[in-house]
């Protein structure tokens, strides 16, 4: 298979993802987001309680690209700020 058409595999297989995205229902994809935003600022908040009574000083904030990012990605993305706050604190 030459590269070319890998290129329209990948696409054509994004664009059955996004297809099916938009077959549901637009309350559902809201409702989901909320809960993922939810979901996802509580484990923020637990997990910055936890790490400041270890002394650590790595905290997410609570705003609103936490917000959006926890909505989007889930739990996964909160995962992901840490990962962000945390290489900040050991190359800074």
């Amino acid at each position: 298979m030459d590269h070319t058409m890998g290129i329209v595999m990948i696409g054509a297989a994004c664009l059955l993802v996004l297809l099916a995205a938009a077959m549901r229902s637009r309350t559902q994809l809201l409702l989901n987001f909320i809960l993922r935003a939810v979901l996802g600022l509580l484990l923020i908040w637990f997990v910055n309680a936890f790490l400041d009574g270890r002394g650590i000083p790595v905290h997410v904030g609570l705003g609103g690209v936490s917000l959006l990012v926890c909505g989007a990605l889930g739990a996964p993305g909160a995962l992901l700020l840490y990962g962000i706050q945390i290489c900040a604190w050991l190359l800074g």
